[in-house]
């Protein structure tokens, strides 16, 4: 094979023209042979399309293509020779052989076609890898047996009913310690290991399959030893895990079988000690399970634009797939171009730099979108300043850097009803400037930022200094660590609250108003689902402050005779609540009201209500009659346009605010 000549591409004439790969048959060792054909999409025959990782693109093979020789990833390579058959040709199509990665132009174009290519095929055909992988493991045959048994001990519920979704997290937990007592099959005692297994190929976390999966008629995911899933069943899972908190069940669990080892045993650091065999069993199992958490997230969020997928904007995908990775940046805009079924949009362009795809997509959502919620994204969401990933040179603050993604936003989706109207219910006024680095919009500047708590990062790198730089959100090995910050953070932000300190035995009046502002404000008013919390649920926060205090401060046994029950019916719904917006600070303003504002803010930093603006926002001064964008900030009594009063139906009435 080395001795023949490369394929070198012809041009595509013609709009709407693909290239489909037909593999001619084959036995499992013998070389792969194919053929390049090029046809319309309109009348294309029947063909399905592969969707698969890259890999690694020095690692490659080489492959026979009309008589020469053609390189392909050896993550493709072991595709082709798994889904080539051995008695009959099939046709398939592969975004590296049947699109010229050498020809900007090109790409642009088929880019724009994917969709197309996608929801024709009459079977999306995922390739995960083969069955053992010496860099992502083994997975098991029977992860499929798995998958399903895990399913049916989950419950139904309504994403959009945050009081029900609480209920039946509450009914598993106290269903799961029965059937546990009873020696049945449960949630905490159900074997997780082929699934995490399953979820550690890097699949799960590339960004383009969002298109490829949520335009396919028909999805089946395939690894090698005869692992055949259906993707509708490991999409349903996945949701049902997230929606039920099934992650921090787990870990909660996890803890308390393997958290305790400093605690009620001598470990004096040697190998064969029973506190050091129960840290490496804990440490070996959290590794498993860390990534498992971050790929059914970015799972369910697959198959949230299943979901909606026909009603939302560009802008709508970019939120929804915030964790997935790409190897290009500007492909965290281009690989969605097909999610804007509504709303402007941008066309891809391989041959501009990302800081001028990001700052046009930026503008675009603001002027022809006419709506602030892209600022949400701005500047970034990192959690951590990495010097290995500045942020991209030349961006205004006000431009999102949407490689810096690791933090959720309050804003809510436009295909589920807006939670906050801040700005009121009017359409921003905004201008850019020729050179398209000011930013104008019409808003008030109403509070300043008081006093700040200690941020629960800040409490995560004094533990784990070594996750700065860490790219990817890092989850502490150590419950006994994690209970104990959580605490310690509850308790600042409450005695920075109320400016007293915090006894677990002081009655916690949930009637008065300070405390419900403060339940409100610590969980930002919203659930996952960016429902805005009943004040029913909302006022079981105080309970739910003083069990996570106490379990964070006493032992188990204590723990136990204080609260009987309280782990059982600990809300779900709050603690992702909590979870989803951790990394926002909580302060008390100028004006006494509570707040959670972006890590990054300091004491006298303003706080605005931009017209039309779903959330407020905290700018800085520049001292040349402008602001840095900060990030976006709940502030509890400002949330429905008590700021802006009457103003906010004639925004034209408000001073311009200028961001750079």
């Amino acid at each position: 094979m080395a001795s023949l000549t490369k394929y070198e591409y012809k041009a595509i004439e013609g709009p709407q023209t693909i290239r489909l790969i037909h593999v001619h048959p084959g036995n499992e060792t013998d070389p792969v042979q194919l053929s390049l054909v090029t046809t319309s999409l309109d009348k294309t025959p029947a063909f399905e399309a592969i969707s698969y990782c890259w890999g690694d693109v020095q690692d490659l093979r080489e492959v026979i293509c009309d008589g020469v020789t053609l390189s392909i990833t050896n993550s493709l390579f072991t595709g082709l020779v798994h889904f080539r058959r051995p008695g009959q040709p099939r046709v398939l199509w592969a975004d590296a052989v049947c699109i010229n990665q050498a020809d900007a132009v090109e790409k642009n174009q088929q880019v724009l076609m994917m969709a197309g290519i996608y929801s024709r095929a009459t079977r999306v055909l995922v390739w995960l890898g083969v069955a053992d992988d010496p860099l992502y493991g083994s997975v098991s045959s029977d992860v499929v047996s798995s998958i399903r048994k895990a399913a049916q001990l989950l419950p139904d519920f309504d994403p959009e009913d945050s009081e029900e979704m609480n209920l039946k997290s509450q009914m598993l937990r106290r269903e799961t310690k029965r059937l546990r007592e009873e020696g049945k099959p449960n949630v905490l005692d159900h074997d997780w290991m082929p699934l995490a297994a399953l979820l550690a190929r890097p699949w799960f976390r590339r960004k383009w399959i969002v298109q490829e999966v949520s335009v396919a008629r028909n999805c089946v995911l395939y690894a090698g030893g005869g692992v055949e899933i259906p993707w509708l069943e490991l999409a349903q899972l996945s949701f049902k895990m997230e929606g039920m908190g099934v992650e921090r069940f787990l870990a909660f669990d996890l803890g308390k079988r393997y958290g305790r080892a400093d605690m009620t045993r001598q470990n004096d650091g040697h190998p064969g000690s029973e506190g050091h065999d129960d840290e490496v069993k804990r440490k070996k199992v959290w590794s498993s399970l860390d990534p498992l958490f971050m790929s059914l997230h970015c799972a369910t969020s697959l198959s949230m634009v299943q979901i909606y997928r026909g009603r939302g904007t560009l802008l709508d995908g970019v939120i929804t797939t915030k964790f997935f990775r790409c190897s290009d940046p500007r492909d965290h805009i281009y690989s969605l171009l097909s999610l804007g079924a509504k709303g402007p949009t941008v066309q891809p362009d391989y041959g501009a730099l990302a800081s001028d795809i990001f700052r046009r997509f930026t503008i675009t959502m603001l002027v022809e979108g006419r709506s602030l919620k892209v600022l949400s994204l701005a500047p970034d969401r990192a959690i951590f300043e990495d010097p290995n990933t500045p942020r991209l040179e030349g961006l205004p603050s006000w431009v999102p850097d949407l490689r810096l993604m690791r933090d959720d936003v309050l804003v809510s989706y436009t295909v589920r009803p807006q939670a906050f109207f801040a700005g009121g219910h009017t359409k921003p006024i905004v201008s850019v400037s020729e050179d398209e680095r000011v930013l104008g919009c019409k808003g008030q500047v109403v509070d300043a930022i008081g006093t700040l708590s200690t941020s629960m990062i800040d409490a995560l790198l004094a533990d784990l200094p070594e996750i700065r730089f860490s790219w990817e959100p890092v989850s502490d090995p150590s419950p006994d660590r994690r209970r104990k910050r959580f605490a310690r953070w509850l308790k600042d932000c409450y005695e920075l609250a109320f400016g007293n300190s915090y006894g677990s035995e002081d009655a916690v009046d949930s009637n008065t108003e300070p405390m419900q502002a403060f339940s409100r404000t610590m969980l930002c008013g919203i659930d996952f689902m960016r429902n805005r919390l009943s004040p029913d649920l909302i006022a079981t926060f105080p309970t739910s402050l003083k069990w996570a205090i106490d379990y964070g401060t006493n032992e188990d046994s204590e723990l136990a005779q204080r609260h009987p029950s309280m782990s059982l019916s600990y809300s779900t719904t709050i603690d992702q609540s909590i979870q989803a917006f951790f990394t926002l600070k909580f302060c008390v303003t100028q004006n006494d009201r509570f707040a959670r504002v972006p890590i990054h803010s300091r004491a006298g930093d303003c706080i605005c209500v931009l017209g039309g603006g779903e959330v407020p926002f905290v700018i800085r001064p520049t001292g040349r009659g402008t602001y840095t964008l900060i990030g976006e900030c709940y502030v509890d009594g400002i949330m429905d346009g008590e700021a802006l009063g009457e103003v906010a139906a004639t925004p034209e009435l408000l001073e311009t605010i200028y961001l750079e």
